[in-house]
């Protein structure tokens, strides 16, 4: 998997060999505390450390910390970083065909 972040000026690529279980695991974790959590209106404070705990999936998981959180932030669009989460969680990009008719 790979990722393009623009830092200082100039696009650079990071790469891992393979996905890590635990992002896949640590995904559903924070899923299953937001769902437990949905009856209360949830604070901005709180919506923003939820979108870091799912960002820092990528950052600090995925990518084993070759770039920063708020590299992420800084580096990439709200778009492209959910397609990559998703890619790493689904192992599915989002312009590759799903099992559509039994592809």
């Amino acid at each position: 998997m790979k990722i393009d972040l623009v830092i200082d000026g100039k696009t650079k690529t990071f790469t891992t060999p393979f996905v890590p279980m635990l992002a896949r695991r640590k995904y559903f974790e924070l899923m299953s505390k937001i769902e437990d959590s949905e009856e209360e209106t949830p604070t901005h404070q709180q919506l923003l450390d939820e979108e870091d705990e799912l960002n820092s999936i990528l950052s600090d998981i995925v990518f084993s910390k070759q770039f920063t959180l708020e590299q992420l932030y800084a580096g990439a669009s709200k778009q492209y970083a959910d397609e990559k989460l998703n890619e790493a969680i689904s192992g599915k990009i989002k312009s590759e065909k799903g099992n559509e008719k039994g592809e």
